[in-house]
């Protein structure tokens, strides 16, 4: 890295404070209302940021680039154990096992010297991800977040209730074109209760290296990019699953 554009970068570091005052939105507009709950886990200065028009093109953000990426997975909370059952029951007897009965997260990492930017990219039940027309009479449908040093503040965005507060690493095997194969289940990220971090931020493992880094407005594009494009949300075919496995295998 060469002086100026470390020099660059430490500028960027030092807006970044600046940047959340001016731009950060309270915890509980990443949440719904009925998932407000989560928000007494964050710091009230270190709260995660909309990816909007005026984040994409701040200063703080120019010169950042994202070089890791990675899929966080945390247990979706369903009505009885009937579900469990039958997912278990069918896993047991079919040769095509159900998915597990989690939500995924595309997670992606900048880092300037010793501290981390973090951008986290979700697709859920009734968010939908306009085609290039749609965006052009609409505007965007669905947003990321970044979370500015705080690998535990990432990880809660994946949070919506306090009686499910594990999120781990979701580790893909691929094939030798770099498709996902398959996920297994890595090392934690937070566990239960409490949402205590458990994860070192410095640790290599937690990531994938990208072949090429990437600016917070290619990430962005690449959301619009995915197969979920255009079509509704749609459990085990249209859902988050295959969006965080679709920008996986786009941040290459």
């Amino acid at each position: 890295i060469n002086a100026e554009y470390g020099q660059l970068c430490g500028d960027s570091l030092s807006l970044l404070s600046k940047s959340s005052k001016d731009l950060v939105h309270a915890a509980a507009e990443v949440f719904s209302p009925a998932e407000v709950q989560v928000k007494e886990f964050f710091e009230e200065d270190n709260r995660p940021i909309w990816v909007d028009s005026v984040l994409l093109n701040s200063v703080a953000y120019c010169c950042i680039r994202f070089t890791s990426k990675g899929i966080w997975g945390i247990k979706l909370q369903v009505s009885n154990d009937t579900t469990e059952g039958i997912r278990y029951g069918w896993n047991c007897l079919s040769p095509n096992p159900l998915p597990p009965i989690e939500h995924m997260a595309f997670v992606a990492r900048a880092s300037l010297g010793q501290e981390y930017i973090y951008f986290i990219a979700q697709f859920g039940r009734g968010d939908y991800i306009p085609t290039e027309e749609e965006r052009r009479n609409d505007g965007n449908k669905i947003k990321a977040v970044v979370v500015e040093r705080n690998l535990r503040h990432a990880a809660l965005c994946l949070v919506t209730n306090k009686d499910q507060t594990e999120v781990w690493l979701k580790q893909p095997v691929l094939d030798g074109e770099g498709n996902i194969l398959k996920m297994v289940d890595g090392p934690k990220i937070l566990e239960h209760p409490g949402a205590s971090l458990v994860a070192d931020e410095h640790d290599p493992s937690l990531w994938t290296e990208m072949n090429k880094p990437l600016t917070l407005p290619q990430l962005n594009e690449m959301m619009f990019a995915t197969s979920n494009v255009g079509k509704k949300y749609q459990a085990m075919t249209n859902d988050c699953q295959t969006f965080a496995k679709s920008m996986f295998e786009l941040a290459s």
